[in-house]
């Protein structure tokens, strides 16, 4: 599924490129950005096409990294259902979530592309995972792995915050989706190691 989900990445940044360029906000725009002034008048596809568009070569190959190491991660103790739902239910409601803030105060005129909110819903269902083993199991190994998840939410965060491109209210959206999709299932749909 992370294979199949960075190759499908791949192929739409491999179109970006064709139709204008990673960087043309006039390409990313044809293709699928979210603006949330156009979403709220009716252009609801946005919140899943903004979810493959990137910004420049950096952002694509960050994105791509973090979804093979995480995604091979979650996808490995997870089914591959949990998983796609996941992935898509953290980008589509993170980039839902941030239409409604940009509408709720009045701020549309921004664009937002990338697959990291559902990078880092994969994080936040890692994080419920390891949190409900180590709850359960209290083992040091699962206390380990929450407090390297932890070290790797609070990095990520720091980082938003000191790059002012990029939209710290997405990740931490998507973070909170993953979470909450894993916590809210039961414990034999989740964890089938």
């Amino acid at each position: 599924m992370t294979l199949f989900l960075i190759i499908l990445n791949g192929l739409v940044f491999v179109t970006q490129l064709r139709l204008g360029g990673s960087e043309n906000i006039e390409t990313l725009y044809e293709l699928g950005a979210l603006v949330p002034v156009v979403v709220w008048e009716g252009q609801f596809w946005r919140l899943i096409t903004s979810n493959f568009l990137h910004y420049g070569w950096g952002h694509f190959s960050m994105n791509m990294l973090a979804l093979y190491f995480i995604g091979n991660l979650v996808e490995k103790i997870s089914n591959k259902y949990n998983y796609i739902t996941i992935y898509f239910l953290s980008g589509i409601g993170s980039m839902s979530a941030f239409s409604y803030l940009a509408h709720y105060t009045g701020k549309l005129d921004y664009i937002l592309v990338g697959a990291s909110a559902s990078v880092m819903g994969l994080v936040g269902s890692l994080t419920a995972i390891f949190l409900r083993r180590w709850l359960h199991e209290k083992s040091s190994i699962n206390g380990k792995r929450l407090s390297i998840i932890v070290v790797v939410i609070i990095v990520q965060l720091i980082s938003d915050y000191l790059l002012p491109q990029v939209s710290m209210l997405s990740h931490l959206f998507g973070l909170l989706i993953g979470f909450i999709v894993i916590a809210h299932r039961n414990k034999e749909s989740v964890l089938t190691t």
